[in-house]
């Protein structure tokens, strides 16, 4: 089962909306979503009692996925890890 990491970040200076940021452990990103808050953020991206994106993730992993909310991207190895294999993708779609 993969594991799909699921954070968000302040979106330019507009309030409190936020970008969220869902990217598989293997570097694909698959969605982003503009939130109007980091609640809103962790709805609109398939969390807390939500299937938004299901079918994007369950396209990427048929075999089923795992979504792991992170806090702290800026410091999370998970988060991190997931980021530089997103750089070594070449030609392929990438989010961030």
């Amino acid at each position: 089962m993969n594991k799909i990491y699921v954070a968000c970040f302040k979106y330019y200076d507009t309030g409190n909306d936020v970008i969220g940021y869902a990217l598989c452990e293997d570097g694909h990103g698959l969605v982003s979503h503009v939130s109007s808050s980091i609640e809103w953020s962790k709805h609109d991206m398939g969390f807390l009692n939500s299937t938004w994106h299901h079918d994007t993730y369950k396209e990427h992993c048929p075999e089923g996925f795992e979504l792991i909310w992170i806090d702290d991207a800026d410091n999370d190895e998970r988060w991190l890890d997931a980021v530089k294999l997103n750089e070594q993708l070449e030609g392929q779609e990438k989010t961030l």
